[in-house]
């Protein structure tokens, strides 16, 4: 089968694996649409801290199922699933308390193992999600950044109805992440640097959008919240600026909560201390998309998100490596490119 190998750091390869068959308590799946990750960029760069070269990159993914293991119930040949495919170990002592998600030693494909940048994929059937009538691939696989935008939200912010909301990067995470929070009842001002990306965030609802390097963020906050601050931040940018974090916490008010779900490049960043100490402020992080698939493919079907919005290009497994440079350079107004093996 055909797919896109990472050998090394900024050096893709199209290579031909070889095929097995599913082992007993496995399905094999033939990869629909795989939407490309910001993650893949700082995997592609050397710079994303899971990832494991040499490796098959691709993780937000929806697939048919071609076959499947003797042991396996749930599904069957020609069943429509979504998911990244990752396992947790079962064994560490987040798994034993019930939180899967936080796995000490998860398989990852796409970072520790073969991705969906690929025609075919071998996964386990508790990894995936059967995907409902009236979800397109396409859709079924862009709602994994929306699931994540939706725990950071919903389950680590708690979000509730009233509440000024910032919500740092107008990005695919962001944007979900503003649309989640607006659902909730939230008032969101939505930033970015990039100005399209800031156009996407007028489009889809936020109620302020400002430009960070452009605009005074934390005196729009000030004016907006009476002098108080937002009550809770959400960083979705991550990658290897340190702006957002000191940012996050001069904006949120006196005992106000900033959570953290864009993935960083090291593992530091600059925390205004006295600001934060004195202030009783909070940081938590997010990570990952422990309510699933269903709570995203239910706000479609009942047309309270639409993810197509999110989708600016489709292009083929052979087109990966100039999807990932048009990700990279946000060229054409790029927004979630999905690849279609």
């Amino acid at each position: 089968m055909k797919a896109y190998m990472l050998v090394e750091k900024d050096k893709l390869e199209l290579v031909d694996l070889p095929m097995r068959k599913p082992a007993r308590n496995e399905m094999l799946l033939k990869v629909e649409a795989c939407s490309i990750c910001g993650s893949d960029l700082e995997g592609l760069h050397g710079i994303h801290p899971k990832v494991v070269m040499p490796v098959v990159m691709g993780h937000e993914m929806a697939s048919t199922v071609v076959e499947v293991g003797a042991d396996v119930k749930q599904f069957k040949p020609g069943d429509r699933v979504a998911g990244t495919g990752s396992v947790s170990c079962g064994r560490c002592a987040n798994c034993l308390a019930g939180r899967r998600h936080e796995c000490l030693s998860p398989l990852s494909p796409g970072f520790t193992g073969q991705g969906a940048y690929a025609e075919y994929f071998i996964c386990t059937p508790h990894s995936v999600t059967l995907i409902p009538e009236g979800i397109s691939f396409d859709e079924a696989a862009v709602a994994q950044p929306a699931g994540i935008a939706n725990h950071a939200v919903t389950q680590r912010a708690k979000i509730l109805a009233g509440e000024l909301v910032l919500v740092q990067g107008c990005g695919p995470i962001g944007l979900s992440a503003m649309r989640h929070a607006k659902l909730a009842g939230a008032k969101v001002v939505s930033t970015d640097i990039v100005d399209y990306r800031c156009d996407y965030a007028v489009e889809l609802g936020a109620d302020v959008v400002l430009n960070a390097h452009r605009d005074d963020v934390r005196q729009a906050i000030m004016d907006l919240s009476g002098g108080k601050g937002a009550d809770k931040v959400i960083e979705c940018v991550g990658g290897a600026q340190d702006e957002t974090i000191p940012q996050a916490v001069r904006c949120v008010k006196n005992g106000g909560l900033v959570t953290v779900v864009g993935s960083f490049a090291e593992d530091r960043a600059t925390l205004p201390i006295i600001n934060f100490k004195f202030s009783e402020k909070a940081i938590i992080g997010s990570q990952g998309m422990a309510p699933g698939y269903a709570a995203i493919f239910d706000l479609v079907l009942s047309g309270k998100m639409d993810l197509t919005a999110l989708i600016s290009h489709t292009i083929s497994l052979d087109e990966l490596p100039q999807g990932l440079a048009m990700m990279d350079t946000k060229s054409d107004n790029v927004m979630k490119v999905v690849v279609r093996p």
